[in-house]
């Protein structure tokens, strides 16, 4: 793993999130390392919104704050009260204000020449104002795709992507899917794969372990779905199913954020079923626990441009489990073979549960969790870490040089 480095990395969420691939990589990094987890800067709409309809909290208008959650880890909050604006001259001024804080941060830190980790395609404001040593670009998925996108903002979109990509020095990527569509935007491209933290999930399936209070007394068999609980989900054929076979429990564990019109519907027909239940929010210990609780685990994903360039890091987290997956026909689901049930038509995931309860068994589970140790957050790390230390010895060579052709591969210290 890379040494000695400070990190600054923008994110797409809180820190107090739902944990996500950055939780993982920033984590581990920060224990040879420095790292600052910058947390999204409030939109102004948003915010007026909030304001306008009394929803919002505290939270929303305090900061900057600047905390410390481990050795090496921190977690910058902008202002609440200085949101983004896009037109000036308002821009211009919570501008500023944001970039003050920031440095200040920084500066009580210590941080030089930092690392500058991104992972949305709007984050190229950021590149070229921390003297930084190294541009990572992360894609997560095809944001393009992503709910609520309209057809007029989508090229907007796809600008800024290729605009960001093509001013990083290191572009990573999470799928195949999202390999072969953005290989041509820069010249090192990497695929670097979700993963799990295996000991952690292995251990919360041991035999004996009690089921968390809030599932012990659901019926069995439970089919549960652990993870963000928004519209890349098929909620309609969720509800349709659950309906259909009252003999199931539903247990869906993680934060509702649906936006969609028939969503909400699916939503409203989901929460009104006796043998379903939202189970909210968990925390990262808990996680493990709830997924080691359900029979089998869904991944009912919406067949669309966003779910076609996943890679959902919550099928590790099953598998690690050992437990039985059942899930529709994206590609991450089809890339695990036979250790995946497919649901392949609309009418089959009821089907699909059974045949996956009843072929069950612990030569199964095991080959399972050896699928699961071989993709380690650990591993991915190192993965990175070798990456970013060849870009770093390739600009070395050119600064040294004072020429932009890369070293040959014998003249790289």
């Amino acid at each position: 793993m890379i040494e000695g480095h400070d990190i600054l990395c923008f994110a797409p969420g809180p820190w107090d999130d739902i944990w996500r691939n950055r939780h993982q990589i920033m984590t581990r990094l920060a224990r040879a390392n420095r790292v600052l987890y910058v947390e999204p800067w409030p939109e102004l709409r948003p915010t007026l919104r909030r304001l306008c309809r009394a929803q919002a909290v505290r939270k929303d208008l305090s900061g900057p704050r600047l905390r410390t959650i481990r050795e090496g880890l921190h977690v910058f909050s902008p202002a609440g009260w200085a949101p983004r604006s896009t037109r000036l001259p308002l821009r211009a001024v919570t501008e500023a204000i944001y970039m003050g804080a920031l440095r200040r941060a920084l500066h009580k830190l210590g941080f030089n020449s930092p690392i500058l980790w991104l992972f949305l395609p709007d984050m190229g404001i950021f590149v070229g104002r921390f003297d930084e040593k190294l541009v990572i670009y992360h894609i997560v998925d095809e944001y393009s795709g992503y709910a609520g996108i309209s057809a007029a903002w989508k090229p907007v979109v796809q600008q800024m992507e290729e605009q960001l990509a093509r001013r990083a020095d290191l572009v990573v990527v999470t799928s195949p899917e999202l390999l072969e569509h953005k290989r041509d935007l820069n010249e090192r491209v990497i695929w670097v794969p979700n993963a799990v933290d295996y000991d952690t999930f292995a251990a919360a399936s041991a035999a004996g372990t009690p089921p968390p209070e809030d599932m012990a007394s659901m019926t069995r068999p439970v089919a549960g779905y652990v993870g963000a609980i928004n519209d890349k989900l098929d909620l309609t054929l969720l509800a349709r199913t659950a309906s259909a076979t009252p003999r199931w429990a539903f247990a869906l564990v993680g934060p509702v954020t649906i936006r969609s019109n028939d969503g909400r519907q699916a939503l409203d027909e989901l929460r009104a079923l006796a043998n379903v239940r939202f189970l909210g929010v968990k925390t990262v210990t808990d996680v493990p626990r709830y997924i080691a609780a359900c029979d089998i685990c869904l991944l009912p994903y919406r067949i669309n441009e966003w779910t076609r360039h996943i890679d959902a890091l919550k099928l590790y987290e099953y598998l690690a489990c050992g437990k039985p997956v059942v899930a529709t026909d994206v590609p991450a689901a089809r890339r695990l073979g036979a250790l995946v049930q497919l649901v392949t038509g609309s009418s089959e995931l009821a089907t699909s549960m059974d045949m996956a309860l009843a072929n069950d068994s612990p030569e199964r589970q095991d080959q399972r969790r050896g699928i699961a140790r071989q993709n380690t957050w650990d591993g991915r790390v190192n993965q990175l870490s070798a990456a970013i230390e060849q870009r770093l010895t390739e600009k070395r060579f050119m600064a040294q040089s004072g020429d932009t052709a890369l070293p040959k591969e014998g003249e790289r210290s």
